[in-house]
């Protein structure tokens, strides 16, 4: 693993930021010494042109894109301050946390995305994405393991009702549908990119909410 030794030119805080990933960084050892002189001294190369990129770029955003995608999530959380200064932290946050998460996707890390989206400016949420259409609305997620709350939903009844036809056969690995009456207050973020008409919800809202199992008609 490769690990950066601290430098005080380096204007980002780069703990526990690991630079490569295999294959570029090989866990094993080579029996041919050459190869293993030569293998180091690309991860070298590799390591030193990442550092030259971090060196370079003028804002944080810019910054992240130059690490492993596997260590953005990291510089990030390193970096907050850095983000919210250049107020790109909001457009960060939101680039990262679609990458893995959803209204219909297995994976929702709800303690650390919680803890970030509430340092967000909805202010900056609303320049980010777009203006929530309506007062109130019912919005829709599914879990394939029952996992009711979520901080991703879609207030597109036609998408719940797709998944909710798809996974009707519970034989066959289907989830469950669950629908929650919301208002704009409720909601940090909305997009409407790509017609998802998905929300994030303020993390505060799920801890008492009503959240109802949607039956096939």
């Amino acid at each position: 693993m490769t690990l950066y030794t601290k430098d005080k030119n380096m204007p980002w805080n780069l703990e526990q930021i690991r630079f490569l990933y295999p294959p570029d960084d090989f866990l094993g050892s080579f029996d041919n010494e050459k190869m293993q002189a030569r293998h180091k001294a690309m991860q070298d190369e590799k390591t030193r042109n990442i550092l030259t990129d971090l060196e370079k770029a003028e804002n944080p955003l810019e910054a992240m894109r130059a690490l492993h995608k596997l260590d953005h999530l990291q510089f990030l959380q390193n970096n907050v301050a850095g983000f919210k200064q250049a107020g790109c932290f909001e457009e960060a946050v939101i680039l990262l946390y679609y990458r893995k998460n959803g209204p219909f996707t297995p994976t929702d890390n709800y303690p650390i995305w919680g803890e970030m989206l509430k340092v967000c400016s909805p202010e900056r949420m609303e320049v980010v994405g777009d203006v929530f259409p309506s007062p109130s609305m019912t919005a829709y997620r599914g879990s394939v393991t029952g996992r009711a709350k979520g901080l991703s939903w879609t207030v597109s009844k036609k998408k719940a009702d797709w998944f909710l036809d798809r996974w009707k056969d519970k034989e066959m690995g289907g989830g469950t549908i669950f629908s929650l009456e919301i208002s704009k207050e409720d909601v940090l973020y909305f997009t409407k990119k790509d017609e998802r008409q998905e929300v994030i919800l303020f993390p505060h809202v799920l801890e008492n909410a009503d959240i109802k199992t949607v039956k096939e008609e």
